[in-house]
């Protein structure tokens, strides 16, 4: 919100309504300036909030196209009107201590490859989107769960939990 108050804001604002009121006296239009400013700040206001919400998370992948493909593993990665490829097989999870890694995708496409050299549990949400598993299942809207590679109990388990908002969430084996 630093640039509601800023001087190049505001005297943009002044200049605006200079116009308005040569407009309403030189050629009689009526233009609603102080509407349009009014709906201006709501809407500014608005995109701060989304953006101080989305950069105080990990990871965030914001309008771009984005690859995770190696390093530690983080607790939760926020894909937003992005495309992300996530290689899971190459992370490392020497630190990793069982608890859910969430992966939001939101009006994206996401493609999680997994390794067949873990076992998974998948939670996928989805509204107004998809989350497609390997298993060939998806879910549009709702939930599901399921348990994936789990023939060999000796196995470390990796626990996903992936929502798709407007979007997709592919989860494929590599």
């Amino acid at each position: 919100m630093r640039f509601l108050s800023s001087g190049i804001f505001w005297g943009f604002v002044i200049i605006l309504f200079g116009i308005g009121i040569l407009l309403k006296s030189v050629f009689h239009i009526n233009i609603p300036f102080f509407k349009i400013f009014v709906g201006i700040i709501v809407i500014l206001f608005g995109i701060s909030i989304i953006f101080n919400a989305i950069n105080s998370r990990k990871n965030p992948a914001v309008f771009g196209e984005y690859t995770f493909k190696s390093g530690s593993i983080e607790k939760e990665y926020n894909i937003v009107f992005s495309k992300a490829s996530m290689d899971v097989a190459n992370f490392d999870f020497s630190n990793y201590n069982g608890e859910f890694i969430k992966i939001n995708s939101v009006f994206s496409s996401t493609e999680i490859y997994l390794s067949r050299n873990f076992e998974y549990e998948i939670r996928a949400d989805s509204a107004f989107g998809v989350v497609r598993l390997p298993n060939g299942e998806d879910v549009s809207f709702g939930n599901i769960s399921r348990l994936e590679n789990a023939e060999n109990s000796e196995l470390k388990r990796i626990n996903l939990h992936v929502s798709s908002v407007f979007g997709e969430a592919k989860i494929l084996y590599k």
